[in-house]
C-alpha cells in the first residue's frame, strides 16, 4: 500500500512538469528571438537557417528550465494534494509530511539527472552550432570564435618558445614565425620561417621559406636555409591557442581539458574554475527547487495554478540572479570555485529547509 501510494504522488510530478518544461523554454526561445529578430529580418536569413537555429538552441533551453519546471512540478502535485484532501488523508493513515514528498524529491533528482546528461552530451554541441548559425552565416563574422591572433608567444614544449606575427587557429598556420629552442638555459637553435602550418598527417609543425641557426658555443653558428622543414614541434594548434570561451557551449570534460591547457601555458584559469564547479553543481538546482516548493506549499496551506505559476517564474529569476551573482563572485576572485557553484543551491536548500521545519504539520 504503501508503495502504490509513493506511485499515486510520483505521478502527479510528471505531468505538469513537462508542461512547465515546455512553456518555460517557450518562453525563454520567444525572449531569445525578440532579441535577435530584428538581425535575422536585416540579413535576409531563410527560413530554414531560422528553424535550424530554434532547433539547435532547444537542448540549451531545457537544461536552464529543467529547476523552474522542477519547482512549478512540486507546487502542482503538493498544492493539489492539499486542495484535494490527500495530504491531509495521508496524515490521517499514519504517513509523515516527509514520506509523501520525498517521492517528489527523487523525481526532482531524477530530473536533475536528465538535466545533467543533457548539459554534458547534446546541449553544448547543439548551442556552438546555434552561434554558428548567428554569428558565422547570419552575421559574418568568420573568427566568432576569436582563433585569429596577432603578435603572440607560445610555450611548444620543454624549452622551445614559439613567437608568430598572426596565428590562424582556424586555418592551421603561423606567418612570420620565430622558434627559439634552449638547452640548460641558453639558446640552442632558432628557426625564422615566413609561414608554418601544421601537418596532420604527421602531427607536426612544418616551417616554409626560412633559416636555421645553431649555436654551437664560441664556434661560430651554423646556418642553413630551407624551403621547408619539418619540425619536432607536436603541439597541436588547439593546445597552443584556446578558443573563446562561451560558457554554455563546453561540457565538464572539455572545460577540464581547457583548465589543464592554460595551466601547462601558464595562463590564468580562475573563469573556467568558477564555470567547472558552476556546472558540476548544476543538477543540484533541481532537488533545491523541490524543497522550496515544498516549503512554500506548506507554509502557504496550498495555493490555485495560476499563483503557482507566477511563483515558479518569481523564484526561478531569483535563483537565476543569485547564480549570476555567485559565478562573478567567482571571476573576481572574490569566492573560491567551488563555493561560487555550491552557494545559490545551498542557500535555497538551507532556506526550503527552515521553510519545512516552520510549516505546519511537518
Amino acid at each position: 500500500m504503501k508503495g502504490i501510494f509513493s506511485l499515486y504522488i510520483a505521478r502527479g510530478f510528471w505531468a505538469p512538469f513537462f508542461l512547465g518544461l515546455t512553456v518555460f523554454c517557450l518562453l525563454l526561445l520567444f525572449g531569445s528571438l525578440f532579441d535577435k529578430l530584428n538581425s535575422f529580418m536585416k540579413s535576409g536569413a531563410g527560413a530554414g537557417l531560422f528553424l535550424r537555429y530554434i532547433a539547435y538552441q532547444t537542448p540549451y533551453f531545457a537544461v536552464k528550465m529543467t529547476p523552474l519546471a522542477v519547482l512549478l512540478a512540486v507546487l502542482f502535485a503538493l498544492g493539489g494534494m492539499i486542495s484535494g484532501g490527500e495530504w491531509k488523508a495521508g496524515l490521517a493513515g499514519g504517513w509523515r509530511p516527509f514520506d509523501m514528498i520525498k517521492p517528489l524529491f527523487v523525481c526532482a533528482v531524477i530530473a536533475g539527472a536528465g538535466q545533467f546528461l543533457l548539459q554534458e552530451t547534446a546541449a553544448p554541441g547543439a548551442y556552438m552550432r546555434a552561434e554558428y548559425l548567428f554569428e558565422g552565416k547570419m552575421r559574418g563574422r568568420e573568427d566568432w570564435k576569436r582563433l585569429v591572433k596577432r603578435d603572440v608567444t607560445f610555450s611548444a614544449g620543454k624549452e622551445v618558445l614559439v613567437t608568430a606575427h598572426l596565428f590562424d587557429g582556424r586555418r592551421r598556420l603561423m606567418v612570420r614565425v620565430l622558434l627559439c629552442e634552449y638547452r640548460g638555459g641558453r639558446l640552442f637553435a632558432e628557426v625564422n620561417a615566413r609561414c608554418a602550418a601544421w601537418r596532420g598527417d604527421v602531427n607536426r609543425w612544418e616551417f616554409y621559406d626560412g633559416v636555421e641557426i645553431r649555436y654551437n658555443g664560441d664556434e661560430v653558428p651554423c646556418v642553413k636555409h630551407f624551403a621547408s622543414w619539418l619540425s619536432a614541434v607536436s603541439v597541436p594548434p588547439e593546445d597552443l591557442l584556446l578558443a573563446k570561451l562561451v560558457p554554455d557551449g563546453i561540457s565538464s570534460l572539455a572545460l577540464l581539458r581547457r583548465i589543464r591547457r592554460l595551466d601547462a601555458l601558464g595562463a590564468p584559469s580562475v573563469r573556467e574554475r568558477t564555470l567547472l564547479w558552476v556546472k558540476l553543481f548544476a543538477p543540484l538546482a533541481s532537488p533545491a527547487m523541490a524543497l522550496i516548493g515544498a516549503a512554500m506549499v506548506l507554509l502557504l496551506g496550498g495555493s490555485n495554478r495560476f499563483f503557482s505559476f507566477g511563483l515558479a517564474v518569481g523564484t526561478g529569476f531569483l535563483f537565476w540572479a543569485l547564480i549570476i551573482m555567485a559565478q562573478e563572485a567567482g571571476n573576481a576572485e572574490l569566492l573560491p570555485p567551488v563555493a561560487a557553484g555550491l552557494a545559490p543551491c545551498a542557500f535555497f536548500a538551507a532556506i526550503s529547509l527552515w521553510g519545512l521545519k516552520r510549516a505546519r504539520g511537518f
